[in-house]
């Protein structure tokens, strides 16, 4: 069998149903991988499955549920502890992707979903401070602390997961979320020391959408974040038209909004998540697509496509736009067509294909 058989036996279990194939070892592994694992338990569970499975095999998802929900519970008095530190200095974090549904999820989900670091943003002005206050607590920087617009690594060796600190998300030319963006239409939490921001759910989708398409650049790379797509599915249960409406238009024409359809055509496909039809339609989204079950099947044809998509027309015309803007230039600057092609080191993490949680 191949990794896309491997991939279909793990979208049935996530789907509530028994695979066809009876190959565990690699529908097991691809979830490991995938950091989807507890989520598989979770799933054959609820749709009354679970017992048809292996003895051994229901043993090592109960295992992983336990560990997983007791290092879920640490995280989660882990950033209680920071954000009541945080509100000492009268700031409110808002939490970004896992961290965000750590906060929200019933205690009877907490032990589904892998998360693997805490995402706290705090408004650019207050980022030394909280940096500072952090350090107090015990917390060390595990990376250099440059300026607000670049997030901030901090640990304890006793704590379960890291705090990745952010005064902004995303890019001005892509799409950037600033703390008060997050809290003009999010909710206030209480942990129990400490309040937190959540995002909305439109908020949420669209700050997956960008971490994984256009940060990570899975869209250039044909890449799927299965973990996260699971998040999206959740969030769009709630979905109408004038959600689904904000979010199209936080993504601008082009580039952004391509990847934005491909990751929700995607989820459409695997997960059966409900999009617009202009979704379903997209031809570009289509082909993205096809292209990354490909990828899966002949994972050597990665590279050669990876290397074509950076010849996009729209990723071109958007890297163009980024510099000008970089540079201060008009819309109608100038600048020799070779700096508009992307770094060295942007190329090395491009074709990098061994990041855990990326299929």
């Amino acid at each position: 069998m191949n990794r896309l058989d491997h991939l279909r036996g793990l979208l049935a279990c996530l789907n509530g149903e028994m695979p066809e194939s009876s190959d565990w070892t690699g529908i097991i592994q691809i979830a490991n991988h995938a950091l989807c694992t507890p989520m598989v338990a979770s799933r054959l569970q609820q749709a009354g499955v679970f017992s048809a499975l292996p003895d051994d095999l229901q043993r090592f998802l109960r295992e992983i549920q336990s560990r997983n929900a007791e290092r879920n519970r640490r995280l989660l008095e882990q950033l209680d502890e920071a954000a009541a530190h945080l509100n000492a200095i009268g700031v409110q974090p808002a939490l970004l992707k896992g961290t965000a549904w750590l906060a929200s999820v019933d205690a009877a989900q907490r032990p589904d979903r892998l998360i693997t670091d805490l995402d706290l943003m705090v408004p650019a002005r207050d980022f030394g401070r909280a940096v500072e206050q952090l350090t107090c607590a015990g917390y060390r920087l595990d990376t250099q602390l440059v300026r607000p617009g670049i997030p901030v690594v901090l640990l304890r060796p006793e704590d379960a997961g890291t705090v990745d600190l952010h005064g902004e998300y995303g890019g001005a030319t892509t799409l950037r979320f600033c703390h008060d963006d997050v809290a003009a239409d999010g909710s206030l939490r209480h942990l129990g020391r400490g309040g937190v921001i959540l995002p909305s759910p439109v908020a949420s989708m669209a700050i997956l959408l960008l971490h994984d398409q256009l940060k990570g650049r899975d869209y250039l790379r044909g890449r799927i974040d299965l973990r996260h797509l699971l998040d999206m599915q959740a969030l769009a249960a709630g979905f109408g038209d004038a959600e689904w409406e904000r979010l199209e238009r936080l993504f601008a024409t082009g580039y952004a909004r391509a990847a934005a359809r491909t990751q929700l055509l995607t989820a459409y496909r695997l997960l059966k998540m409900e999009v617009p039809g202009s979704v379903v339609r997209d031809r570009r989204a289509r082909l993205q697509y096809w292209r990354r079950l490909m990828q899966i099947r002949w994972p050597r044809i990665a590279l050669p496509l990876t290397m074509l998509s950076l010849l996009d027309p729209q990723y071109l015309a958007a890297r163009r736009s980024w510099k000008r803007a970089e540079a201060g230039l008009p819309s109608g600057g100038d600048r020799k067509a070779r700096a508009w092609l992307p770094r060295r080191a942007s190329v090395a993490r491009l074709l990098s294909w061994k990041e855990v949680g990326k299929i």
